[in-house]
């Protein structure tokens, strides 16, 4: 069978990530209940506005570098787009931090934190980007996980001595520890690239830079939209609910957006093998064949995250968390449209279509914009939970739009008709072939 031919050699590749991802995701919930009993709401949403203006900073630096090196690194001098990535990184961190404390979007206390969070990250970044690019997905799995793994020893070791010490743990500590797990594993990676890239001269480079602020322009403006159609609402909801608000509302993300962990895993390296082979036949066949299993599984994830009773997550996260139950309700639709629709935005982007997706996203953050300012506000006059809840259905509304605008798109471009959406046989036999084959090997690695 030809589609399963096409899924035989990413297997093992999906299958690595996803269960790595699965590990560190356990992982940070571990550490979310261990923040939101430490610190409480409050300090749960300062935390979050603080990774936010990460998030951030690495959107107007990987306008150059980024997802792109992904796409070029089989094609173009390693050593020049190194060069080129860090140079930007260099200059947009500078600039992008300025401009967060000159509009007040971090807490002003860890402008300094995240100046050097900054740095450190986008050096990871660039390298683990290139890894990709290589399909070196194994190791590239291990750097992710370290540095989860790194996060949470660090984290409790820090809150123990607070404890013995019979002082009172702070949001510093968290910042610290976030800052030290990034940084060890960063440096991992440099021996990586010492090994991998070939210092080389830096002729024709002014060309090369054209094409990674061509191709980093759209990618980064569809990310930065995406960014924003799902994270704008923090700081609406801080604005007119509070900080405290907020850290509802995070909590309420962090569960909801656990239903990603699978198709990330399958978005990664869906990337990377469409970028090395741009047979037509063989990426729409891939991507209609993994959207169709992260469909599935988005949906079975969201069902168990619906049935979540609100007084185990008072009971996990604290009694204070209780009202994150009904925003996650609200915000799980839209985490299943996310879902379908990464899979359709990796299938543009393994061919440098990134414009498809920047339009997509930039759809998606007016209608989160729109609607945020206009019915947040009204909502908070019936009631704080109403407006959270208010905020959750925004965001799926948005996602809504910017999946019915890209599968638009996709199946105007690949001539797909409604019937190819369908499960069919082929692909019941398809996911049998690889659970049994994968089963098989596991039980051969262990005898062995």
């Amino acid at each position: 069978m030809y589609i399963c031919a096409l899924f035989d050699t990413m297997t093992d590749k999906i299958l690595s990530t996803f269960f790595t991802r699965v590990f560190a995701t356990l992982i940070m919930f571990v550490v979310v209940i261990i923040n939101t009993n430490t610190f409480g709401a409050e300090g749960t949403g300062t935390i979050a506005l603080v990774i936010l203006g990460l998030t951030l900073l690495q959107v107007l630096s990987e306008f150059v570098g980024g997802s792109t090196l992904v796409y070029l690194t089989p094609q173009k001098d390693n050593y020049k787009l190194l060069i080129l990535s860090y140079a930007w990184a260099l200059v947009s961190n500078t600039v992008g931090i300025l401009l967060l404390f000159i509009l007040h979007l971090v807490p002003a206390e860890y402008i300094i934190h995240l100046l050097i969070l900054t740095f450190i990250y986008s050096v990871y970044n660039i390298h683990t980007r290139i890894m990709q690019g290589h399909e070196d997905i194994r190791l590239f799995n291990v750097f992710q996980l370290s540095q989860a793994v790194l996060l949470i020893l660090l984290l409790v070791t820090l809150i123990g001595i607070c404890k013995v010490k019979g002082l009172t743990p702070s949001i510093d500590l968290y910042i610290y520890a976030f800052i030290v797990s990034y940084l060890l594993p960063a440096i991992g990676t440099c021996f990586y690239i010492a090994k991998k890239v070939s210092k080389t001269n830096l002729a024709n480079v002014g060309a090369l830079l054209k094409e990674m602020v061509r191709l980093g322009f759209w990618t980064q403006l569809a990310n930065l939209a995406q960014i924003l159609t799902y994270r704008i609402s923090y700081y609406i909801v801080e604005g007119f609910l509070g900080r405290k608000s907020l850290g509802i509302y995070e909590l309420g993300t962090r569960i909801s957006e656990a239903v990603w962990i699978f198709p990330k895993s399958i978005c990664l390296v869906q990337y990377a093998r469409i970028s090395n082979n741009h047979e037509d036949e063989y990426a729409k066949r891939l991507t209609l064949g993994l959207l169709k299993i992260v469909f599935v599984f988005a949906l079975l994830a969201v069902l168990v995250l619906l049935a979540l009773p609100a007084k185990f997550i008072a009971w996990v996260f604290g009694p204070e968390f209780i009202q994150a139950k009904p925003v996650i309700n609200s915000l799980l639709p839209g985490i299943l449209f996310l879902a379908c629709m990464s899979i359709l935005s990796h299938h543009f982007s393994g061919y440098g279509k990134y414009w498809i997706n920047a339009v997509g996203s930039i759809i998606g953050l007016t209608v989160t914009a729109g609607l945020g300012f206009t019915l947040i506000p009204a909502a908070k006059e019936v009631g704080t939970l109403f407006a959270l809840q208010t905020a959750g259905w925004i965001s799926s509304a948005a996602y809504l739009a910017s999946l019915i605008f890209t599968l638009a798109v996709f199946i105007r471009r690949t001539h797909v008709s409604w019937r190819d959406f369908l499960v069919s046989r082929e692909d019941i036999a398809l996911f049998k072939n690889i659970c049994n084959e994968k089963i098989s090997s596991l039980k051969h690695k262990k005898s062995c």
